[in-house]
C-alpha cells in the first residue's frame, strides 16, 4: 500500500513551542499565529534567524543530517550569483520541515547569502499572508522560487524531482524542469 501526503492535506501536527527557543532573535506578534489546533506557527515575511529560533525542534537536526553533493554545490555556487530566491514554507508542514533545512544547507555550502532569501511563512489553509500567496500562486509548500531580473525562472515545489542539487542546477541552467505539480 502506498500513501502520498502533501502539505495541502490535514495531518498530525508536530508541536513547535517557542518556549524552547533561545532568546536571540525577536519574533513579533505580527509573525506569530496558531493553527486550527492552537499550536503556534510562524506567518508572514520572516528572517532565517526567526525560522531557526522558532523551529529549534527540527531545523538544526535536519540541517545537520543533510549531506550535499559537493561537485554539484560548486556548480550551483557559480550559477546562483545574482539570482533572487523566495521561499514559501509552513512551520506546521512536514515537507517544509524536511526540505527547508536541506535547501539552506545547500545555499550555505554554495556561499549564497542566505539572509537575502525572502522567506514567507504561511498558514495551513494557505490563506495568509494573502497578498504573497496570490502573487506567487502558492498551493503547496515548501516552494523555492528562483528569480532573475525579477522574473521567475522556475520553482521547486514540495519535494525535489531528482535531488535538491540536481533540481536547482536544472533551474539555474535554464533547462526544462517541471516540479511535481507543473502542468
Amino acid at each position: 500500500m502506498f500513501m502520498f501526503l502533501a502539505c495541502n492535506q490535514t495531518k498530525p501536527k508536530k508541536e513547535t513551542p517557542t518556549s524552547q527557543a533561545k532568546e536571540v532573535v525577536q519574533i513579533g506578534k505580527e509573525n506569530l499565529s496558531e493553527d486550527d489546533e492552537g499550536n503556534p506557527i510562524l506567518i508572514g515575511e520572516v528572517s532565517l534567524d526567526q525560522v531557526k529560533q522558532f523551529t529549534t525542534l527540527w531545523f538544526e537536526e535536519e540541517y545537520d543530517r543533510y549531506r550535499p553533493n559537493q561537485s554539484e554545490i560548486n556548480e550551483i555556487a557559480e550559477l546562483i550569483k545574482g539570482k533572487n530566491l523566495v521561499l514559501f514554507m509552513g512551520t506546521w508542514c512536514e515537507d517544509s520541515q524536511r526540505e527547508v533545512p536541506a535547501m539552506f544547507k545547500i545555499l550555505d555550502a554554495a556561499n549564497f547569502d542566505t539572509s537575502s532569501v525572502k522567506i514567507i511563512a504561511i498558514n495551513e489553509p494557505k490563506s495568509e499572508p494573502k497578498k504573497w500567496i496570490e502573487q506567487y500562486t502558492i498551493t503547496y509548500v515548501p516552494a523555492l522560487i528562483f528569480l532573475e531580473n525579477e522574473k521567475e525562472m522556475n520553482r521547486i515545489v514540495e519535494f525535489p524531482i531528482s535531488t535538491l542539487e540536481k533540481d536547482m542546477l536544472s533551474i539555474l541552467k535554464g533547462e526544462a524542469y517541471k516540479n511535481a505539480y507543473a502542468e
